[in-house]
């Protein structure tokens, strides 16, 4: 089976099974503090399988293994949890923020050699999953946070997601694809920047001439490709 083939496979089993339970909220503006930050690799040069990763915030330290088994510590009180990886899926790197007094994660994982992602939402202080919600394409690129809304994107992909749900507002996972109007393909970008009404997805620096998809925030619609 070929890697396109294999990719499509995984990702229809597991967006069949993703779930997203709502959990309303009100919405608040990203601080510094706020954004997306990485975890820092353990045992880096170990088999993915026996790495792990660790980060600190809020006043807690956070330890979490390839295999999705967590663990929340501070001074000698300690809680464990687990982020529910599908079968034969390891975490390959880790980043993490706060929202409205959660811990939002989005993981790259790895699944047969298939690059994937996803986003969780951990209620504080009890570590239980809100909801999970896939990021179908591999090449996961830095997520952009606007409010409760959070930009993402991966291979051919862009979308926003909703943090109160785990909802996609809005999708576009076609990128990649040869157009019959000739138009381009679009590969991985860089993190999202917000221009007004706009949100602009910008390829990242390996291709030339790197173009942007610009989109409008509220719908999704295409409004030009420079």
């Amino acid at each position: 089976m070929s890697r396109r083939k294999l990719s499509a496979a995984v990702l229809g089993l597991l967006l069949a099974g993703a779930s997203a339970p709502a959990r309303q909220a009100a919405a608040d503006t990203p601080k510094p503090s706020k954004v997306f930050q990485e975890a820092r690799a353990v045992n880096a040069d170990a088999t993915p399988s026996a790495q792990s990763f660790e980060f600190e915030m809020n006043g807690f330290s956070y330890h979490v293994r390839a295999n999705g088994n967590g663990r929340r510590t501070k001074g000698k009180k300690s809680r464990g949890f687990n982020l529910h990886l599908d079968a034969g899926e390891a975490v390959t790197n880790l980043l993490y923020s706060e929202f409205e007094g959660d811990l939002l994660l989005l993981l790259h994982t790895d699944i047969a050699g298939v690059p994937l992602g996803f986003v969780t939402r951990l209620e504080q202080p009890s570590m239980r999953g809100l909801w999970r919600q896939r990021i179908p394409a591999g090449d996961v690129g830095r997520p952009l946070r606007d409010g409760h809304d959070l930009y993402v994107t991966g291979l051919g992909l862009v979308g926003k997601l909703d943090l109160r749900t785990g909802e996609y507002a809005w999708q576009h996972d076609d990128l990649e694809v040869e157009r019959a109007d000739g138009s381009k393909p679009l590969h991985t970008f860089e993190e999202p920047q917000l221009d007004g009404d706009a949100v602009l997805f910008r390829e990242r620096p390996v291709y030339n001439p790197r173009r942007t998809l610009v989109l409008d925030r509220r719908s999704g619609k295409v409004i030009r490709v420079e």
